[in-house]
């Protein structure tokens, strides 16, 4: 189980009831599931009326051969902020640019560079924080770039100092967080979701209050204010990506709560099936 509960949330009421009982129902011929997270994991079970010992944690996991840090991509005179997700609102793109806003007050040499999927209900949103850029008169210092290759999303977590993708809504995981983990980027990201899970596990940034502008800017500055705070984060982050979020390891877990569940009272060898 990975994000369903945003989606069928926001169904209208008499479809979005109908799914999650439905939902319920159905899960009580399943054995086991692999959530994502343990929050995750916590809010599945209580939504589809389930034991949580039938929820078996497994947190995603990338193959990052191609993802490094590179110190010499990155100006040291021009900290930048990086973002790598759909450009939208769910995703909290207009949260980070009114952060941005607020940060150049204090960090007046920061960047900001963002990049992702663009679909065509996006553009309205992307062109109205254009304009919110550029009346704040720091358009110059905003690169928002939209969809881009993987080698370009390789080059662009090397050219920033932090990241962030401050999604609105309760994120199961967000395989962007193990991407910039990877490159050695530390991040703030919004006190909801599996994000405080995430971050607590990794030591890998800060956190801030969910759909707070201020409070956003106020993470980010103190990172890109403190270089050596900004790379032991950064450095956290690495380790936990190389050790912890790797294809090999997510697949080794896989294989392990598959057994646990084969051998358990409640599984298929016990059943028959």
């Amino acid at each position: 189980v990975q994000g369903e509960a945003p989606f069928l949330d926001a169904l209208d009421a008499k479809h979005r009831d109908l799914c999650w009982e439905t939902l319920a129902e159905r899960a009580q011929e399943v054995d086991g599931f692999l959530p994502v997270s343990g929050y995750t994991a916590d809010l599945m079970a209580e939504r589809m009326r389930v034991d949580r010992d039938r929820m078996h944690v497994v947190w995603n996991g990338i193959d990052a051969a191609d993802i490094a840090p590179d110190p010499s991509k990155r100006d040291p005179e021009r900290p930048a902020v990086g973002f790598l997700a759909r450009m939208c609102r769910d995703k909290g793109i207009h949260t980070l640019v009114d952060a941005f806003i607020e940060l150049k007050r204090s960090v007046p040499e920061a960047r900001l560079v963002a990049a992702g999927v663009v679909l065509p209900e996006d553009r309205p949103l992307l062109a109205e924080l254009e304009r919110r850029l550029e009346r704040a008169g720091v358009k110059g210092d905003a690169s928002l770039l939209g969809p881009v290759t993987r080698d370009e999303k390789s080059r662009l977590l090397q050219r920033v100092d932090v990241f962030s993708v401050p999604a609105t809504y309760g994120e199961s995981f967000g395989l962007y967080m193990p991407e910039a983990w990877a490159a050695g980027l530390p991040v703030v990201q919004p006190r909801h979701g599996a994000f405080p899970e995430l971050v607590e596990a990794t030591g890998s940034g800060l956190l801030c209050e969910p759909d707070d502008p201020s409070s956003l800017a106020a993470g980010l500055v103190e990172l890109l204010e403190d270089a050596e705070q900004r790379a032991e984060y950064g450095a956290s982050a690495r380790e936990a990506a190389l050790e912890r979020f790797t294809a090999e390891r997510m697949a080794a877990e896989v294989e392990a709560a598959l057994e646990r569940l084969v051998s358990s009272p409640r599984g298929p060898a016990a059943s028959g099936a």
